[in-house]
């Protein structure tokens, strides 16, 4: 489902609960940071050398001294880009999801011996990062105790476009001491974009919708919208007027009369798909009667990392094939 995908990679993905640290932590500089807190902002990093500022979640100037060596990465997000910027042995904890074969792009970067984080702040102060990576989905409670206890966390929250993928992994790259390969890494989904552009100038928009059951949809204003604009589609969710996450059922869809269908893989949703082919109501629909029902592996359409460009080109290609000849 998009909402147990949306919970996988997103709001469990921030793997930071709410419960009290005890004790002796809360006091003094933690103690205020509970009373009177005020909201998040994101954060942002000089490039260049070090020593080097990061601006910290809640506006204040931290001095970075060296490249961080023990980071903590609480969402699966950053688990993936960090994967691709930095050698495992600087880092200390990655999401507990960084495991999870139906959505993970990095099963094997890290290994056991790296504590999976989910809910607590505890241990996440307990393993003495020098840098903790959250999310604008982590929840604001906990937060405050992870940046209370004066530990220098670098935040992001915007994941609904490329753009934004691009900008959080030159952050991450920038706070880590890794821009050139987080230039390559953000120059790769760049020039996917700029060669996609190139094939599909002029192809007519398949209208297309993504569908995830039972319900499930997404429409302007998410990543997912983007890459099955940019692979040569028309979304229909858009003409429904939704914005973000939606629901849509059978009904509204024969309505629409969608020429292909985008759905994600993941393993609890095999017999949804077959279920879709077997029924008859869904034979009348134009893209099952076509056979253009396609199946995208989840963890490249619900990641928020360089790897939905992995998804952006299957769903091209299945799109437009013929933008895409065999020899290429």
């Amino acid at each position: 489902m998009a909402t147990r995908a949306i919970n996988r990679r997103v709001a469990l993905g921030a793997c930071i609960a709410a419960p009290l640290v005890a004790g002796a932590a809360v006091s003094g500089r933690l103690r205020a940071t509970l009373v009177g807190a005020r909201g998040f902002g994101d954060s942002d990093a000089a490039r260049g050398g070090f020593p080097k500022w990061l601006r910290a979640p809640t506006g204040e100037s931290r001095l970075l001294p060296r490249p961080p060596a023990r980071i903590v990465s609480t969402y699966l997000g950053a688990d993936e880009v960090l994967a691709a910027l930095v050698a495992p042995q600087r880092v200390v904890a990655v999401s507990a999801y960084v495991d999870d074969p139906a959505t993970s792009n990095c099963r094997d970067a890290y290994p056991a011996s790296i504590a999976r984080v989910r809910s607590d702040p505890e241990i996440i102060i307990g393993l003495d990062p020098d840098l903790v990576c959250v999310a604008g989905f982590t929840a604001p409670d906990a937060l405050r105790l992870v940046v209370g206890a004066g530990l220098t966390v670098v935040r992001w929250s915007r994941f609904n476009s490329f753009a934004d993928v691009m900008a959080q992994i030159q952050l991450l790259g920038a706070v880590v001491g890794e821009e050139a390969r987080a230039d390559v890494l953000a120059g790769g989904i760049a020039a996917l974009l700029a060669d996609l552009d190139r094939r599909l100038v002029g192809v007519p928009p398949v209208r297309v919708l993504y569908y995830d059951p039972p319900t499930y949809t997404m429409g302007r204003g998410t990543l997912v919208g983007e890459i099955l604009a940019r692979a040569g589609g028309a979304n229909v969710a858009d003409e429904l007027g939704i914005v973000g996450a939606g629901h849509i059922g059978i009904e509204t869809i024969l309505a629409l009369e969608p020429e292909a269908i985008v759905m994600p893989r993941y393993a609890d949703n095999v017999s949804a798909l077959k279920a879709l082919g077997a029924a008859a109501i869904w034979r009348q629909v134009p893209a099952v009667r076509a056979g253009r029902v396609y199946e995208i592996p989840g963890a490249w359409i619900a990641t928020i990392s360089q790897h939905a460009g992995q998804g952006l080109a299957r769903v091209a290609r299945v799109l437009h094939p013929a933008a895409f000849p065999a020899a290429q």
